[in-house]
């Protein structure tokens, strides 16, 4: 009987010791909790985006002395960013520049609708149209670049004389020199001897000129609300500036263009 309650204390006492080291030991099974790490700030600079063009806008706007939400705004008033886009004219493209002027601009054959060589070409002509009106004050002279990019030099310089013969500012556009480009589809005024270039329905061009304006306001207006939102100032360029290297540029493009 003592034998018997001596192994029935035995088993008592191991069965407590296994009982509390189990209590002390951990089981494998638990998670445990990951360690805390600092978090990594976000120093990537906020950007303001118009399309998946802007690089190249920016890129390009820069080296003519353009705010690059002017090209954005160009770009999007002739293809809507679309680099297939074809016009009825044949006009093709990012910035929808007629073959011709592409092959003037150095455009490879083939290569009209590849976006970078788009917009590397209308700059070049924005460049050799800057140029042509460099006697016409800067804050006027974007409309006159703009209706020659969609008309073409000639039938601007017909509105600017037939301008300047009725009494009116042939180096202002809005209510001057726009009128008149209108006008030359009235065989009263296409048939005058200043007309050098025929017939010519202007509504079209003066009212892009208007859509590229109202685009570019539109995305100033946006621009500023974005870095509004953000409490951030970046630097901002004026729509055109000066370049020494826009004349010589200019130079020579406009013997490119004399040879067509």
């Amino acid at each position: 009987m003592r034998k018997r309650e001596k192994t029935f204390y035995v088993v008592i006492i191991v069965a407590l010791i296994i009982s509390f080291v189990v209590s002390i030991i951990p089981p494998t099974h638990m998670p445990v909790a990951p360690k805390e790490t600092a978090e990594v700030p976000d120093t990537t600079p906020p950007t303001f985006s118009i399309s998946s063009y802007d690089s190249l806008f920016q890129a390009y706007a820069d080296t003519i002395g353009w705010d690059w939400k002017l090209l954005a705004a160009v770009a999007y008033v002739e293809s809507k960013f679309d680099t297939a886009a074809t016009s009825a004219v044949g006009a093709q493209g990012l910035m929808q520049l007629m073959p011709r002027t592409a092959r003037a601009m150095g455009v490879p054959e083939g290569k009209e609708r590849d976006p970078a060589e788009s917009v590397r070409a209308a700059t070049h002509y924005f460049v050799y149209l800057n140029r042509l009106f460099r006697r016409i004050p800067e804050s006027e002279r974007i409309h006159f670049i703009l209706a020659s990019y969609n008309a073409g030099f000639g039938h601007i310089q017909d509105a600017m004389r037939l301008a300047d013969k009725y009494g009116y500012n042939r180096h202002v556009w809005n209510d001057n020199v726009e009128t008149f480009l209108r006008l030359k589809s009235d065989s009263i005024y296409y048939t005058d001897s200043l007309c050098r270039n025929g017939r010519f329905i202007g509504t079209e061009t003066t009212l892009f000129v208007r859509k590229v304006r109202h685009k570019y306001s539109e995305y100033c207006l946006r621009e500023e609300q974005f870095w509004d939102t953000i409490h951030y100032v970046p630097h901002v360029s004026p729509i055109i500036r000066e370049k020494d290297s826009l004349n010589e540029d200019a130079d020579s493009i406009s013997d490119i263009l004399a040879q067509l």
